[in-house]
């Protein structure tokens, strides 16, 4: 087996995910000092690993609403003076409650507003944990695909019109399932997709659209193909073409 053969095996992402026996890891060990292309291309799939790798079981700090309600409203009642000189009593009494409404009001603004952004903090560590999540589910998904010996990974180098883009397709010939792994493409803008294409017969099939942004560590799954012969990925309008735009060809690949 040469060098790219090996490299497109899939071995080394096994390695990387801890999916090889210990003398299998060794042989990957071996093959990274004596090929830099392997050394390389491992060095690149474990960077991905970092930054799709998650820490889950954070628990936010509960936040409790009543407690700072009950701060503002529950204060004991003042008791009253002996109305030695009514009117004068009268006007200190009514400054007094002017004077407590004022500081209650501010006191009651100033907990709303360590509720709201206690809140917001809350609902932002629950959107994290959500995130964090969906990378663990795509991780594994990936892992999945390695390990299966029916997926095919096909390596979707750039044109020459767009240079310095890469995409990884994997293909399962039997159950049809395509997978894109975008280890480099641009940020699309809102009004395009990027759109996969499978040429069948020699001609291109369409097999989806999928969107790019910036840090996203994704898999997507895409439509069903059957007997395809290579892969290309195009920059079209926002929800796909019928037919593939050949100047906005990103990426293309052979099986």
């Amino acid at each position: 087996m040469d060098v790219k053969e090996y490299i497109e095996s899939g071995v080394l992402e096994m390695y990387v995910y801890g999916a090889l026996s210990a003398a299998e890891a060794k042989e990957v060990a071996e093959m990274a000092s004596l090929h830099p292309e392997i050394a390389e291309e491992l060095a690149k799939i474990e960077e991905n690993h970092e930054n799709t790798s998650v820490i889950l079981g954070i628990e936010p700090n509960p936040f409790i609403k009543n407690h700072l309600l009950d701060q503002i409203t529950n204060r004991q009642a003042e008791k009253p003076a002996i109305p030695l000189y009514p009117t004068r009593l009268f006007a200190y009494g009514m400054a007094a409650c002017l004077t407590l409404l004022l500081v209650s009001s501010i006191a009651a603004f100033n907990y709303w507003e360590r509720w709201k952004s206690s809140e917001n903090e809350l609902l932002a560590l629950r959107s994290s944990n959500q995130q964090y999540a969906t990378n663990l589910a795509n991780m594994n998904a990936y892992k999945g695909i390695l390990q299966d010996p029916d997926f095919k990974k096909v390596h979707l180098a750039s044109t020459t019109a767009f240079p310095g883009n890469e995409i990884m397709v994997y293909w399962n010939a039997k159950n049809t399932h395509v997978m894109v792994d975008m280890l480099n493409l641009p940020e699309n803008d809102a009004e395009h997709q990027y759109q996969l294409w499978a040429i069948v017969n020699g001609k291109p099939v369409d097999a989806g659209v999928f969107d790019v942004k910036k840090g996203q560590k994704t898999m997507f799954q895409m439509k069903n193909i059957q007997g395809a012969q290579a892969f290309a990925v195009t920059l079209e309008p926002k929800g796909g073409s019928t037919n593939p735009t050949m100047d906005k060809m990103y990426a293309m690949g052979k099986i």
